[in-house]
């Protein structure tokens, strides 16, 4: 079981979306750099970690292969954002689709040019979710840098992705019906960026049911553990959070027909106990796709693992489910993830219970036929020495996930009738 050359200037329009985007070059679809955090202390050296500012890969000439697939082409940027101080916990993410506008079969499936995503729990315990399709209005996306504007001019909706190249940064604007956020991105912990073999893009072709040689996704944990600073309005109270936590960010992106599949995961970074997990899992074709990345502080050093489960390292399972009458589907209520190898053994349990809210779309008969659940757990482990028997490490936090798969046309389910139907499907041995 398994889980979830072209300029920028020949996919905007540039003389709509320039009044509605200062400091936005519309000739050449980059953004002036910015003064952002410029207030906050500097922390502790630390290394470098990885650019996250390069152009958006489905733009880029590596990705142009002439697939008949390339309408189906879509790339996420998405943001885990918690601050238990404002407490709030949530994500945002950032969707281009078809940008190169091919109207073919596939091409109607995706949801085209722009969207955002937005979900969270809200200080008074509310949960909501939204989903914004911009389409091609207004739409601008880099293909040198990691730059994005979106949104019609005669509305107060947009999304806004502006790169500071000075200082590795990204600035999150944008509006929807329900939130309006002005955040700044950058790592919170750079020295998880600097290995070369974990936390790095993983390519898995042989995730999909459609032309093997064409369908391809990748997902890469650019920066596993950021620091997310700004403000995050909730709308439907005109309650203004004034958010400095930390997160977590994930740039995915290839030619896949998602609807036919889905996928499972759960982050949560504990920099105080010196721990980074990383589940991913998708399901039903790849086996790739399913691993662990773990960072953990030992003797002065970052001791960096990956667990797969096609090499009998990785197993997961969901004890307990609930039926999403929104959705018409059953979700997770929690997770327990066992990783082990020669070295360490890692036990972990995501805790969801209701914290999670269903991600739907009508922008197209394959969205509408899908469900992504967004996720709001808690996430707590130990991380044992398999040599000495000791456990050495102890972690816990807010951390984020999600629960993607097509929704049911049936009737409802009864918790049992859930967890008959998910328990041993999305689900994989322990090592």
């Amino acid at each position: 079981m398994t889980r979830p050359g072209v300029s920028p200037c020949a996919l905007i329009l540039a003389l709509v979306l320039a009044p509605l985007v200062p400091g936005c070059d519309a000739s050449s679809g980059t953004a002036d750099a910015i003064d952002v955090l410029s207030d906050v202390p500097a922390e502790a050296a630390e290394p470098a970690g990885r650019d996250g500012l390069a152009g958006w890969h489905t733009l880029g000439p590596d990705f142009l292969d002439d697939s008949e697939l390339d309408g189906m082409s879509f790339e996420w940027d998405y943001f885990m954002v918690h601050d238990e101080k404002a407490g709030f916990t949530g994500s945002i993410g950032y969707l281009i689709a078809n940008p190169r506008r091919l109207d073919d079969l596939f091409g109607n499936q995706v949801p085209k040019g722009a969207n955002v995503a937005v979900a969270g729990r809200w200080p008074d315990g509310t949960i909501s979710s939204e989903y914004v399709n911009f389409g091609y209005e207004g739409f601008q996306a880099g293909d040198q840098a990691r730059s994005l504007s979106a949104g019609p001019l005669a509305s107060t909706s947009f999304a806004r992705m502006t790169p500071d190249p000075a200082t590795n940064r990204l600035r999150l604007e944008g509006r929807t019906d329900k939130a309006a956020w002005d955040l700044t991105v950058a790592q919170g912990w750079p020295a998880l960026s600097v290995n070369a073999a974990q936390f790095v893009p993983v390519r898995d072709a042989a995730l999909g049911q459609l032309s093997p040689a064409d369908e391809h996704w990748n997902v890469n944990m650019v920066w596993p553990y950021t620091r997310v600073t700004g403000t995050l309005t909730n709308l439907a109270t005109d309650t203004v959070l004034t958010l400095d936590g930390h997160g977590y960010r994930e740039n995915s992106w290839g030619r896949w027909a998602f609807n036919m599949g889905g996928w499972d995961f759960a982050v949560v970074g504990d920099k105080a106990a010196g721990v980074m997990w990383a589940w991913q899992t998708y399901h039903f074709d790849s086996t790739t796709l399913d691993y662990l990345d773990l960072a953990i502080q030992r003797d002065g050093a970052l001791d960096f693992q990956t667990f797969r489960a096609a090499d009998g390292e990785l197993g997961w399972r969901h004890d307990g489910w609930r039926w999403d009458a929104q959705a018409t589907q059953c979700v997770p209520r929690d997770a327990v993830v066992i990783a082990q190898n020669a070295k360490y053994r890692v036990e972990a349990h995501v805790d969801v219970g209701d914290h999670s809210a269903p991600m739907l779309s009508d922008a197209t008969d394959a969205t509408k036929a899908y469900v992504i659940f967004i996720l709001f757990p808690t996430v707590s482990g130990t991380v044992t020495d398999r040599v000495t028997g000791d456990v050495v490490a102890t972690f816990s936090g807010l951390g984020g996930g999600e629960f993607a798969t097509a929704r049911s046309d049936g009737p409802a389910k009864t918790e049992a009738e859930c967890a008959a139907w998910g328990t041993e499907t999305y689900s994989s041995p322990m090592p």
